[in-house]
């Protein structure tokens, strides 16, 4: 077998392996849109759905995990190869993470329909549109080789940190206000912050996409905090 055509059943592997990654991206953007919107209209049938998606990431999570080992396994991959499987043993952890907190806000959703709570206290939707659309934007950087939609992410964070720290206030302030609020207020800041937590590992993938492109590692957002 010639280098040439093994190089080339590589980087079909390679392709395969980035198709899988943003199927598992758009899993789990599904699942934070249907969680949110469960969240403001009570559907615990769609909350439901979240919840079973989840199933569907980890199934991807530890096919991508098998995968990058199969690659590592067969190939010398180059330098450049080495951080693209990398970055995608680290960008499946985040994404796998994300599900996980869509499965969160579900949750919050299917207790609030149960119980009746208002959820007007603050503007979830818009938190939730900010930190999707970092979250596809890094995805986005990842196909592209786009370092320009990397800054985009890591500046758009700025703005959920500010969304959120907002958000935390008013609810802060509606508490002790009104102390009925105080039970619907808190699972409330839970969801807000799942939401931010959801953006700082958009973030992560960002970085990550930075250090394909460039070979450096770098904490890029100012404001980025390191979550487990």
């Amino acid at each position: 077998m010639s280098n040439s055509l093994t190089r080339t059943q590589f980087e079909t592997e390679l392709d395969e392996l980035r198709n899988t990654l943003l199927e598992m991206g758009a899993i789990v953007d599904r699942m934070v849109a249907n969680a949110v919107q469960a969240l403001g209209t009570g559907d615990t049938a769609l909350a439901e759905r979240v919840i079973f998606d989840d199933d569907a990431v980890d199934e991807l999570d530890l096919q991508v995990e098998s995968d990058c080992m199969r690659l590592l396994a067969l190939q010398q991959p180059m330098a450049r190869d080495l951080r693209l499987i990398g970055t995608v043993f680290k960008v499946i952890t985040d994404l796998e993470r994300i599900g996980d907190h869509a499965v969160d806000i579900a949750k919050v959703a299917r207790k609030f329909a149960r119980v009746g709570f208002s959820k007007v206290l603050v503007d979830i939707p818009r938190l939730s549109e900010s930190a999707r659309g970092m979250l596809r934007h890094a995805l986005e950087a990842f196909v592209r080789h786009d370092l320009p939609l990397v800054g985009k992410v890591v500046e758009a964070d700025d703005e959920v940190d500010k969304l959120f720290h907002q958000f935390r206030d008013d609810i802060h302030e509606a508490m002790k206000k009104d102390s009925e609020l105080v039970v619907e207020a808190s699972y409330l800041l839970f969801v807000c912050h799942y939401l931010e937590r959801i953006a700082d590992h958009a973030v992560n993938i960002a970085e990550r996409v930075h250090y394909v492109e460039t070979g450096e590692l770098a904490q890029l957002a100012k404001s980025h905090k390191t979550h487990s």
